[in-house]
């Protein structure tokens, strides 16, 4: 009895030591990656007068993740809540690519075409859809930014046009009249091109990224799926996923930031705005969801590292990426493509938030890095900043590839 006591307890001392040699490369792969993480935060900090300026990283490896963050409250941990901007695309893009794999539309039809088993047309024969090229639009060169869709959200109108707001940002313009809570629509975004005409080139001969390309995807998803954009997000991804503290404002005057967050802040002409409230329905389809780093993690293992979301035909078209720009690399559908650095994702800056959602396929690993502000005094700056986050991220693979 004694012999078989012994030798249990033999044989468990030796498993727990086994654990803890397979778990300390791991802690100090992640003590090394906060020390980059805590570098850089100081950098950021130093130069936004030393606001409290954070940077939240969160890495899913496989099924378990972990987090590290310097600059933010330690218990809000990897739930704190921010706008991840431009990654709405990705859930965009995806609902447009499932209801494609259900057969309730095809991507490469006509935005003029017929919905299939339907005799509605995507987009109505009404002034506000009057874009040009029209015709020669299908959904697919939306989703890749090559529609040559005039984009309102980041555009000055020319002063030129005989519009009420030439030489102004559509967006801000309507603000100012109707108060910082006025809710926009797709309608009257789509519209605005419609008005002016104003277009990039025609379908499909370069990459120009449109928000307002994304509006009418948006548009579309409601025109199929017979439900509000929001209600089809949560009811297809945020709720079947549980992608919790991720929601999709859809009334403008849902402003405040969710608890938990902290204050962003915006360099901007050298001086610093404190920003926690914002109307996102000028973005609604491109830029207007609040998640968590976790949960947007969780988003991009689904979406790009599992068969949840969309069949593995589907992802290939949707990683089958072209050249885009500087900024953009190489692009598919609703997704940045670096395949032999940063994986496949997308990036997202709003005031005053930048953050990077990236999944890697050869680790497995997803990663979802974001901090509360941007730097947009020159250029030079915001571009540096932004490049900064993919410094983090590839240290951060190298510090976890070399430690396995």
């Amino acid at each position: 009895m004694k012999k078989s006591v012994f030798l249990l307890l033999s044989i468990l001392l030796i498993a727990c030591k086994k654990d803890d040699v397979d778990d300390k490369p791991h802690d100090v792969a992640i003590a090394e990656i906060q020390k980059v993480v805590t570098t850089y935060q100081q950098d950021f900090s130093d130069k936004m007068d030393n606001k409290p300026i954070g940077i939240g990283l969160y890495v899913l490896e496989g099924d378990k993740g972990f987090y590290v963050s310097e600059g933010f409250p330690e218990s809000y941990k990897e739930h704190i809540q921010f706008r991840i901007a431009s990654n709405s695309k990705t859930f965009t893009a995806a609902a447009i690519l499932k209801l494609h794999q259900e057969g309730k539309l095809d991507i490469n039809h006509k935005i003029t075409d017929v919905i299939p088993t339907t005799q509605k047309p995507y987009i109505p024969a009404t002034e506000n859809f009057n874009i040009p090229y029209k015709n020669q639009i299908t959904i697919k060169t939306l989703l890749q930014h090559r529609a040559g869709v005039f984009d309102v959200t980041n555009s000055l109108i020319p002063e030129n046009l005989q519009v009420p707001y030439a030489g102004d940002y559509y967006i801000d313009y309507i603000k100012e009249i109707n108060g910082e809570d006025y809710t926009f629509s797709f309608e009257e975004l789509i519209g605005v091109v419609a008005e002016t005409q104003l277009k990039d080139f025609e379908p499909g001969v370069a990459f120009h990224y449109s928000n307002t390309g994304y509006n009418i995807l948006g548009y579309i998803v409601e025109n199929v799926s017979g439900k509000r954009l929001h209600e089809y997000l949560q009811d297809e991804f945020f709720i079947p996923l549980n992608l919790e503290n991720t929601y999709s404002p859809h009334l403008g005057s849902d402003m405040q930031m969710p608890l938990p967050y902290t204050f962003s802040y915006l360099n901007h002409e050298g001086e610093i705005v404190e920003i926690d409230k914002d109307n996102l329905t000028g973005n609604i389809s491109e830029g207007q969801i609040i998640s968590t780093p976790k949960s947007l993690a969780k988003w991009g293992k689904a979406l790009l590292g599992s068969t949840k979301v969309l069949t593995p035909e589907v992802q290939a078209m949707m990683l089958d990426a072209l050249p885009a720009d500087e900024s953009h690399g190489f692009y598919g559908l609703g997704i940045q493509a670096y395949p032999t650095e940063l994986g496949y994702g997308h990036d997202g800056a709003h005031m005053a938030y930048l953050s990077t959602m990236r999944y890697e396929p050869n680790s497995d690993r997803t990663f979802v890095i974001f901090t509360n502000h941007l730097n947009v005094e020159t250029t030079e700056t915001f571009i540096n900043e932004a490049t900064a986050l993919y410094d983090i991220l590839i240290e951060t693979m190298r510090i976890l590839d070399e430690k396995k």
